[in-house]
């Protein structure tokens, strides 16, 4: 069951994406994630919605961009002062753990060296679905990419999660992609002559 702050998330930009599903379902996951930093998701979202939407102003992207952050802040506020009068004795989940290291390292798509963000060959829903199920154990690390943020941007903005836990689960996979090639082609290219 999705939280109030996932629907209220996605009411607000399918009434400025048109219902657009995807677009909607994909930035009510990231912006309900724990982990997610706000000045990634104001990038992300920017990108996103001018991406899948060129036809939304910079006006109207902004005051989306804004109105959902003060969602997310409002949430976090009310979960950390409901935190604080807990004790607290949970071990931070593995799923997302990986996420909290950002460094400089090498991209393993387009081999460039930058700040490093981690992908989830199967996505951290599908992944925490299976492993709560109780049916299956589930190696973590093995679904773990390091890519750069933009690589990272464009897997999502290429594929849906559904569709990157069937069809895309080792770096391989995606190398060989005919989706991404021409995104790969320019980035490294783009990296060449930086």
């Amino acid at each position: 069951m999705e939280s109030s702050l996932y629907n209220r998330i996605y009411q607000r930009v399918s009434t400025e994406v048109n219902n657009d599903e995807q677009l909607c379902t994909y930035l009510a996951e990231i912006c309900t994630d724990s982990n997610s930093h706000c000045d990634d998701l104001r990038d992300i979202i920017d990108t996103m919605v001018k991406t899948s939407h060129p036809n939304v102003s910079e006006t109207r992207r902004q005051h989306l961009i804004y109105s959902l952050l003060d969602m997310i802040e409002e949430d976090r506020d009310k979960a950390n002062t409901s935190d604080s009068n807990e004790t607290k004795d949970d071990v931070e989940d593995d799923i997302d753990l990986a996420e909290k290291t950002e460094r400089d390292g090498e991209c393993k798509l387009c081999g460039c060296t930058q700040r490093i963000t981690i992908h989830h060959m199967i996505p951290k829903l599908i992944l925490k679905r299976m492993r709560n199920s109780g049916k299956e154990s589930v190696d973590v690390a093995k679904y773990l990419v390091e890519v750069c943020r933009p690589c990272h941007n464009e897997i999502h903005r290429i594929w849906p999660h559904a569709e990157l836990a069937k069809e895309y689960q080792t770096v391989d996979m995606l190398l060989e992609a005919p989706a991404i090639q021409p995104y790969l082609n320019w980035k490294r290219k783009r990296e060449r002559t930086s």
